[in-house]
């Protein structure tokens, strides 16, 4: 599933400076491409707002909670299906099936349709907001979990350049939609939150144009043949029940230290449907932006030169390759990854301590309140920490080593959870220090882990009991997989 990096490599490979700028700038809109989009849209709609609308402070909150709430919540509905699908769709790769692809994709989007939409209703059920500004959060939900689902789709498109162009082109649809929703702001007078409901619209039309770019992208990547056994990838839950847990539970991870402290010192609800803690979440948010440079390193250097050496060892192994082969490969690729995780954890180590050591400095030409500075130490060390925890966690699951990667997903959830209870009673003075801990412990499990199972990775390989076929009667998810496909319309 390294495909974008392989594409991006080819780039570096050109002795030409515009060439290796032009790769990390692609490396950067396809692997953060929805934060730095959703940063620079709602940063010039804010601004716009602010400038040409009668925007009170209460209409910019609605917005911004709006939109946060809803990719929140999306990226955890997402981390339901994400690795179990990831891993099916790899295994038809493998297996040279990718006429099934779409049709995975067809079943992907069907029940994360039914999953949003559920949560929607649950949502609403709790709102007091208008049911016309709910519709439109509605539109916005299924749109960014659509969009969640494409993205995992073209991790392995070769079509980069139409993933990039695609967010850059709903950015710029939105903050011009909402220009042009402002100078007829009177027809919306009759909406309640008439300002916020705008700001929405621009930027849900924005992320309607972003998905179907990437959705035209899936469709040249990834051609229709059928339509059949759209939900076949479901009997997958059965098969990698680990895969379930790792990526919902690192999903639930990142944001449940956020839930915890909203009702904690410092908690504001906004129009008795929205509850958060300000200080906090704008802590977190800029700390999360520090990690972009591990999300392009990843892709560009370690999935992509670490693979080559995973994929000659694995080769030698699979094809029977002689004892000295498989031991030179075991060597070289033991040490290249150590290679690009010291220089991972050296990159990203020194930029975040920078930062730490730098926003008091920067924080004396901008106004920000001394508390938010404090939290923000705390909470880039755990940002940090999450990153290296998220690159070790996929590099477990690509020596098969689901159960540690689980594992690592479990203390990374747990120990956020719990230590953000015990410390709640000490309000801001505790806040972000339960993150930057919690993230710690998981990142050193998993970095033992990786150690110990990346020295006898050649006696896994043979003796893993992971890597055995067995033949296991239907059960649950597969009995579902299997009632479903056979009840599919369309």
């Amino acid at each position: 599933m390294a495909g974008i990096g392989f594409k991006l490599q080819q780039l570096f490979q050109e002795d030409y400076f515009s060439s290796r700028m032009k790769a990390y700038a692609f490396a950067g809109l396809v692997t953060a491409g929805p934060w730095i989009v959703v940063i620079a849209t709602i940063a010039m709609i804010q601004w716009f707002s602010m400038v040409f609308l009668p925007v009170t402070l209460q209409e910019r909150e609605l917005f911004n909670l709006s939109i946060s709430y809803s990719f929140i919540f999306s990226q955890v509905l997402f981390g339901i299906q994400q690795l179990v699908v990831t891993r099916y769709v790899a295994d038809l790769f493998y297996e040279k099936k990718t006429n099934k692809v779409f049709p995975t994709f067809l079943g992907m989007t069907k029940v994360t349709l039914f999953l949003a939409v559920t949560a929607w209703l649950i949502f609403i059920w709790i709102s007091s907001l208008p049911f016309m500004y709910e519709l439109l959060l509605l539109v916005l939900f299924v749109t960014i979990n659509l969009i969640w689902v494409l993205f995992l789709f073209l991790s392995a498109a070769k079509f980069y350049q139409a993933v990039a162009y695609s967010f850059l082109s709903g950015a710029v649809i939105a903050v011009g939609m909402v220009f042009l929703l402002g100078r007829s702001a009177e027809a919306f007078m009759f909406i309640p939150h008439a300002t916020s409901f705008m700001l929405v619209l621009g930027f849900t039309s924005g992320m309607i144009v972003t998905l179907f770019g990437l959705l035209f992208s899936m469709l040249i990547t990834f051609p229709l043949h059928t339509s059949d056994n759209q939900f076949q990838y479901i009997g997958y839950f059965d098969k990698y029940p680990t895969l379930f847990w790792t990526g919902f539970l690192y999903n639930v991870g990142i944001w449940v230290c956020n839930w915890i402290i909203w009702f904690g010192e410092g908690r504001s609800i906004l129009l008795d449907t929205f509850v958060y803690n300000r200080v906090y979440d704008t802590a977190i948010f800029w700390s999360y932006l520090t990690i972009i440079p591990t999300l392009i390193i990843f892709v560009v250097s370690v999935e992509t030169r670490f693979y080559e050496r995973y994929r000659s060892f694995y080769g030698y192994i699979n094809q029977g390759g002689t004892l000295q082969q498989i031991k030179s490969s075991k060597e070289s690729m033991q040490y290249v990854l150590k290679q690009e995780l010291e220089r991972l954890v050296r990159s990203q180590g020194l930029i975040s301590i920078v930062i730490i050591l730098s926003i008091g400095y920067a924080a004396t030409f901008v106004p920000v309140e001394n508390d938010i500075i404090s939290i923000f130490r705390f909470t880039t060390v755990g940002a940090f920490s999450n990153a290296m925890v998220l690159v070790l966690t996929l590099i477990l699951l690509y020596f098969e080593d689901r159960r540690g990667a689980m594992i690592t997903s479990i203390l990374f959830f747990s120990l956020n959870a719990v230590l953000t209870f015990l410390l709640l009673p000490f309000g801001f003075n505790g806040y972000g220090l339960s993150f930057a801990l919690g993230s710690s412990g998981a990142l050193l499990f998993a970095l033992l882990r990786l150690t110990y199972f990346i020295e006898k990775v050649d006696y896994f390989a043979f003796c893993n009991p992971n890597n055995l076929e067995r033949p296991n009667p239907p059960t649950l998810f597969t009995k579902l997989s299997q009632w479903m496909n056979k009840r599919t319309i369309l």
